[in-house]
């Protein structure tokens, strides 16, 4: 039976190849996600404790970073979007199609998001939190990915959408950097390095005025220079040994705690802190492809099933947290704010997994096969004939 649901909720690949430890990366991530989220909604509407209480304690510090599974998930965009592209160019293997790639992307990516920013949308007008002639020129806007374009401020329908925008940004321009990968070794990795050192650069000497790219840029790089390793091999078998296990355990505190939010810190500290951010991810995921108890590890059971539904996750768990947390706030607690944030959680993670469960069996998963427009077609032929 756990065989059946197994299958049933695993990832679609359009190549057939599938690589539960990846999954198991997108869980952490989304995890991350929802915990800063639902930590966030529970500090601003929670009333029974001060600002000392609320934001006190090494767990507190790590939820209040848990935005850093979005630059998780930018650097894993930019490594599996790049690998077929590094297997053609360093291993000789399938020319990819540009044309191929790009409605890969529309076909995968957009119906789905449609679909939830609709939905989000008509259930905003029906719960009256804003007016049709508020929130339609917002939606329209999120639906052709342009809103932080527009309106210079995150998406109106759903906070989230801000991240996607970014991504697609990425998919536009990405094929274009893949071609460094013609180069020698030394001349593509010295690029991409001097690259993320720039941006970083850049970012920590003007300040962005709004969301886009250029502000993230460096994780999609990362993501690149990932695959480059990856797809060589590069010093593979020195990551097989235990020494990776604490060495993996160290790069995720990392992650989780480098100070990257003080308004004090000084440049050369800022940027210190952003290039280990970038280093880190792509280290402590080089470990998990590399390293076989990792793989093991991140290979468990629902692990890469929760993680594969991440997109659905993401899209709906910001909405559900806005309209369930109505409710579970106002249940009386223990007067500790650690412990009755463990239990909003607790309360506020159960209809996210249950309705992005729902959401992902019946909307999203049908679009991860390649074919799902062939089938389409086909089936509205028969029904002609």
């Amino acid at each position: 039976m756990i065989s059946s649901i197994y299958n049933k909720f695993r990832r679609i690949t359009s190549n057939q190849l599938y690589f539960p430890e990846i999954d198991g990366i997108r869980f952490i991530a989304i995890t991350l996600v929802i915990l800063f989220h639902t930590h966030g909604y529970f500090a601003e509407k929670s009333t029974r404790f001060t600002n000392e209480q609320k934001y006190a304690g090494w767990l507190n510090t790590l939820l209040d970073n848990g935005d850093r599974g979005v630059e998780l998930f930018f650097v894993l965009s930019g490594f599996i979007l790049c690998l077929p592209f590094a297997q053609q160019y360093l291993n000789g293997g399938k020319k990819m199609s540009l044309k191929k790639y790009y409605l890969r992307r529309l076909t995968r990516l957009e119906p789905p998001y449609f679909i939830a920013m609709t939905l989000i949308f008509i259930l905003q007008l029906a719960a009256k939190t804003g007016s049709l002639n508020t929130l339609l020129p917002h939606w329209l806007a999120s639906l052709i990915y342009s809103h932080d374009l527009i309106y210079h401020h995150t998406p109106l329908i759903t906070v989230v959408a801000w991240s996607l925008e970014i991504e697609i940004q990425f998919y536009l321009v990405a094929p274009f950097l893949f071609r460094l990968l013609e180069l020698p070794a030394i001349a593509r990795r010295s690029i991409l390095l001097s690259a993320i050192i720039l941006i970083i650069c850049y970012q920590v000497t003007i300040p962005k005025t709004f969301l886009n790219i250029s502000g993230f840029a460096q994780y999609f790089l990362t993501g690149i220079l990932l695959a480059d390793f990856y797809v060589t091999n590069t010093a593979a078998d020195k990551f097989n040994k235990q020494w990776v296990l604490p060495a993996s355990l160290l790069c995720f505190i990392i992650i989780c705690y480098l100070p990257l939010k003080s308004a004090v810190m000084p440049a050369y500290q800022n940027f210190l802190a952003r290039i280990s951010l970038c280093m880190s991810i792509g280290l402590f995921y080089y470990m998990i492809l590399e390293n076989s108890s990792l793989k093991k590890l991140f290979s468990y059971k629902f692990i890469p099933i929760i993680g594969g539904m991440c997109y659905s996750i993401y899209l709906l768990h910001y909405s559900i947290i806005s309209f369930a947390g109505r409710f579970t706030i106002k249940i009386p607690g223990t007067g500790y704010y650690l412990p009755d944030l463990m239990v909003q959680i607790t309360l506020l993670c159960i209809p996210i997994l249950f309705i992005s469960s729902v959401f992902y069996f019946f909307i999203e998963r049908p679009f991860m096969s390649s074919k799902w427009m062939d089938m389409l077609l086909k089936k509205d032929k028969n029904v002609s004939e």
